[in-house]
């Protein structure tokens, strides 16, 4: 949470990142509240929200190997594959996850050249 407050990034949520990074608060959070994904922002890149689970919602070296490797102007990017995507947004249910879980279907539809009707 240092990491990502130290470069703007504050929770969307009125909490403090610090009652996140406080396993007990976090816990309670999750009993309570239902919570699932933890969401922080930056006014400096306010399209790029960082979402962070609450617990691990897959295996990390599973999804790994089934990354994209993104070539960028001088490195890679590793990228989630389109089903891992759609099973982490699965998980999280909320609204938007589930409006785009709609769309990331239909660019799974696209890439395999079936129609969309």
């Amino acid at each position: 949470m240092r990491a990502l407050t130290g470069i703007g990034y504050r929770p969307r949520a009125p909490v403090t990142a610090e009652a996140f990074a406080d396993e007990e608060v976090r816990e309670s959070w999750v009993r309570d509240k239902g919570l699932t994904v933890f969401s922080l922002w930056s006014s400096s890149v306010p399209t790029l929200e960082v979402d962070l689970f609450v617990r691990e919602p897959f295996s990390f070296v599973e999804v790994y190997e089934r990354a994209l490797k993104v070539p960028l102007e001088s490195t890679f990017a590793w990228v989630v594959s389109l089903p891992d995507l759609v099973a982490l947004k699965s998980q999280a249910r909320r609204p938007h996850d589930l409006e785009d879980i709609e769309a990331l279907r239909a660019l799974e539809t696209d890439d395999l050249g079936e129609s969309q009707e």
